[in-house]
């Protein structure tokens, strides 16, 4: 089908050629046959690559040209900024939003975009603040659909849908995946046409490497013309043959283990399988980006060389540079965590799984899940580079080789199961439907649970008894906090309970949080910093000895907290987290504790969201010194500064932790201070130049003058 036929506004059609997309791929066409483009709720099971994204975003920027707004819901912030980027494609015909934070913001500036990319948790957060502009979404798009099967994230995407229901939002509802067990069982539940397809623009063989071999499903195999470790063999041999090879294995330290592996035998090769001078401009960009140096000079090193590691501890820049080096060609293998598997969008001719195990701190070794597999896989092959992709999971030994071809090259992926009626997901979903105003009793609140695919799935005659049942215990726990009131069958939300749900937070973490709060003796740093690093959100720091001063003050402010291994855990986060706000020097916190650079944001993250949910809970019931406390403390995490840098950090853009000590110590300790200097003292400052000086001095005028 050639893109002039579909029914679409010429300049859409206009914006699609000068993509270079002149005709649709056989599944494409399969989903505008069954009415993506005519309003048609879809549910699109496909093969990476295979152009479900691009219809996704044209059926947004349709619903934009009629008048409508679209919304694109993803799992991950980070894939958000991609899609953005994606989007920026149709800048002439619709303006595009993103929104990734702030729960408690019901985002009214969001109605200035025709189209907004969300995480899911954003748009369940909105969807419970139901702001007026709801009415004028005509798309909704949730992309990685098999997120329906996470633990947490999965009651989120039932609760996005069993919303979108009630309001009864005339919106037409794309779903996209390429790994859904029982996508006919899902699209049932949301009312969608299916379109399921394992067409692939670049044909994918998959198979199993032993002993220097890959073995295929067909019975036949292949030499790889590479010597030494299984993943660098392989890595090596698709370089070699004018490929790229994308290496996933299950830890951090792995990835860099076997990126200098391979970056080894790259440079060692009798052939130049790089351009040198190319890959160390890149290596120099690595290496300015990352605040840490201790790892931008090893990440650095191995980009010189035309390898990279890719994993969690890398800020999101320097992510990104291997990302865009990687795709440039200039990058030819990148090492990934296998858990970022879903998050890295590379297409390379060779995939290597060089494991199928890893460790869970709660039931130790375990197998990936085939989806997983799956996910990995799909990322072989480069469209209009590649003849073929290959997918190859490494054997350790030759009885694998038959059990790793059954499991994941033959098996069959996992159906999707619904985690919303447990009892942790039933409560918060629960407060978040009557604080949001979707339910006023327990049948309210039965029939939205009725919406879900938790109560579609179950089996059983009684099962809507057994729902009535569980709401019943969700709501008696509720009511215990003091979240929820009940007058016989009427259910409401106190005040307190409505900000528990319009943070977002967790009630049975905003109930301990209280608890802790209310009975702490006397205030101290590292007493909050326990309190509020306790919810589950929050990774633990397992390396490092636990300081004696942390335990002694969290004991002495929290009576009630038991010295056990979780205490231990989440004190040694807490000085961690000490050892930031007091400007320690983040490659020193690294040192001490194995806490990356990109691991840090990940606590900023969510200290900013929980930090400033305690000191609200605080306010709430009267706790006025804990709530500012909590707000000075919260504000010193996001910046990583003592608390006399705050007025610098927050008020004055291009003046981070660095550079605003700086400021302090040389005399400048006010924005008043900054407004009387003159461009040539700021300038003459380390890390400052003249163009930075007369930004923040003009800044600091602007602030005094407004304040006057």
């Amino acid at each position: 089908m050639d893109v002039s036929e579909l029914p679409l506004d010429v300049r859409l059609i206009s914006v699609l050629k000068e993509r270079g997309v002149r005709k649709l791929f056989p599944p494409q066409v399969e989903a505008v046959r069954a009415g993506i483009f005519d309003g048609a709720n879809v549910l699109l099971c496909t093969a990476t690559a295979s152009g479900k994204s691009l219809l996704a975003e044209v059926a947004s920027v349709k619903a934009a040209l009629e008048g409508r707004m679209a919304l694109y819901a993803v799992p991950l912030k980070a894939l958000a900024q991609e899609k953005l980027l994606h989007f920026s494609h149709y800048r002439s015909l619709a303006k595009v939003g993103i929104s990734t934070g702030d729960f408690e913001s019901d985002d009214r500036r969001l109605y200035e975009y025709d189209v907004v990319v969300v995480t899911y948790e954003k748009l369940d957060s909105l969807l419970r603040h139901r702001p007026s502009w709801l009415s004028s979404v005509g798309v909704v798009v949730v992309d990685e659909i098999h997120y329906l099967g996470d633990p947490k994230r999965g009651p989120v995407l039932e609760s996005i849908i069993a919303k979108i229901r009630h309001l009864g939002l005339r919106a037409q509802f794309i779903g996209l995946s390429a790994t859904v067990g029982n996508a006919a069982e899902v699209a049932e539940w949301l009312g969608a046409r299916l379109v399921k397809s394992s067409w692939r623009p670049v044909p994918l063989r998959e198979g199993v490497y032993y002993g220097g071999r890959i073995y295929f499903p067909d019975g036949t195999s292949k030499a790889v013309g590479a010597s030494g470790d299984a993943e660098v063999a392989l890595a090596l041999d698709a370089v070699a043959g004018g490929g790229q090879a994308l290496v996933f294995t299950n830890s951090r330290s792995s990835t860099v283990r076997i990126a200098k592996a391979v970056a080894k035998a790259v440079a060692a090769y009798p052939a130049q399988l790089i351009n040198p001078g190319e890959a160390r401009a890149l290596a120099e960009e690595v290496l300015r980006a990352s605040s840490s140096k201790i790892i931008g000079r090893e990440l650095a090193e191995l980009v010189a060389r035309g390898v990279a590691f890719h994993n969690a501890g890398l800020e999101l820049e320097v992510r990104r540079l291997v990302e865009e080096g990687f795709r440039r060609g200039v990058v030819k293998v990148v090492v990934s965590t296998t858990t970022l598997a879903a998050g890295v969008n590379l297409p390379a001719r060779r995939v290597v799984v060089a494991e199928y195990e890893r460790y869970d701190p709660v039931v130790g070794r375990e197998e990936i899940p085939v989806l997983e597999y799956r996910q990995m896989a799909g990322r072989a092959g480069r469209p209009g580079l590649d003849p073929y992709g290959e997918a190859v999971i490494v054997a350790r030994s030759r009885g694998d080789v038959e059990y790793l071809m059954e499991r994941y090259v033959m098996g069959q992926v996992e159906n999707v199961r619904s985690h919303i009626l447990s009892a942790p997901n039933l409560r918060s979903h629960a407060l978040g439907a009557v604080g949001g105003g979707y339910a006023k009793s327990v049948d309210d609140l039965v029939d939205f649970f009725s919406n879900t695919l938790g109560f579609h799935q179950a089996k059983t005659p009684l099962k809507s008894s057994l729902l009535r049942s569980k709401v019943a215990e969700a709501l008696d726990e509720l009511v215990e906090w003091g979240f929820l009131e009940r007058d016989g069958d009427v259910v409401y939300a106190t005040e307190l309970g409505r900000q528990v749900a319009r943070l977002y937070l967790d009630p049975e973490v905003a109930a301990r949080y209280l608890s802790m709060l209310r009975s702490m003796r006397r205030g101290s740093i590292y007493a909050y910093l326990y309190v509020v690093l306790t919810a589950p959100d929050f990774p633990r720091v397992r390396r490092g000895k636990l300081a004696a001063e942390v335990a002694r003050e969290v004991l002495a402010a929290l009576p009630d907290v038991e010295e056990d291994e979780e205490f231990e855990d989440v004190a040694r986060t807490a000085a961690m987290l000490r050892a930031w706000i007091e400007e320690e020097d983040e490659d020193k916190i690294y040192e001490r504790f194995e806490v990356a650079p990109g691991d840090l944001r990940v606590y900023v993250d969510l200290f900013e969201w929980l930090g400033n949910a305690a000191a609200k809970l605080a306010g709430m019931v009267g706790l006025e010194e804990h709530r500012r406390s909590l707000e000075v403390l919260t504000a010193r995490v996001v910046h990583g500064v003592r608390e006399e840098l705050i007025p610098l950090v927050t008020a004055l853009r291009g003046v981070g932790r660095v550079r605003a000590r700086v400021l302090y110590n040389f005399g400048f300790r006010t924005l008043r201070d900054i407004a009387r200097a003159s461009v040539r003292e700021i300038a003459s400052l380390p890390g400052f130049g003249e163009k930075l000086a007369e930004s923040i001095i003009e800044q600091a005028r602007q602030l005094v003058e407004g304040n006057a």
